[in-house]
């Protein structure tokens, strides 16, 4: 027996109220996120230990961000903060690959730093919008 929707009513969700902007965030911090989380594993099973070790120290402060995502909620000035200053620290310590200091092969590390660059960039880049800030009570809404 299947289940016809009407088309009358809209489908409720609990995140109605959370901007698209929000959503992307936590969506690109999660992704960020498991990459921090499988990247050292792949890097260990690949490359070695110490592979496993620097891919672990590229990715901490992303880490971070993934369980900072859990404090996102209205008004939480100080957390849009806080994500603002780990997404510009995973940034310079995602740079950190490279510099070829890590054993890690050069064109890995290149494709992890960009990658790192990239998501990190769009977290910024998300956070400054008018919407995410009005939601955050940086600025109030006009």
């Amino acid at each position: 027996m299947g289940v016809a929707y009407s088309g009358e009513d809209p489908p409720v969700t609990v995140e109605s109220g959370i901007p698209a902007a929000i959503r992307d965030v936590r969506e690109a911090i999660w992704g960020l996120t498991g990459f921090a989380l499988a990247y050292p594993v792949i890097m260990g099973v690949t490359c070695g230990g110490k592979a496993a070790v620097a891919a672990s120290a590229q990715f901490c402060v992303a880490w971070a961000l993934g369980l900072l995502v859990f404090g996102f909620a209205e008004g939480a000035r100080g957390v849009r903060t806080l994500t603002l200053v780990l997404a510009i620290a995973q940034a310079i310590v995602g740079w950190y690959a490279i510099g070829g200091h890590a054993p890690i092969p050069p064109a890995v590390a290149v494709v992890v730093a960009c990658y790192s660059l990239g998501t990190t960039a769009a977290i910024v880049q998300l956070l400054r919008r008018p919407e995410v800030k009005v939601w955050f009570g940086v600025v109030r809404e006009r």
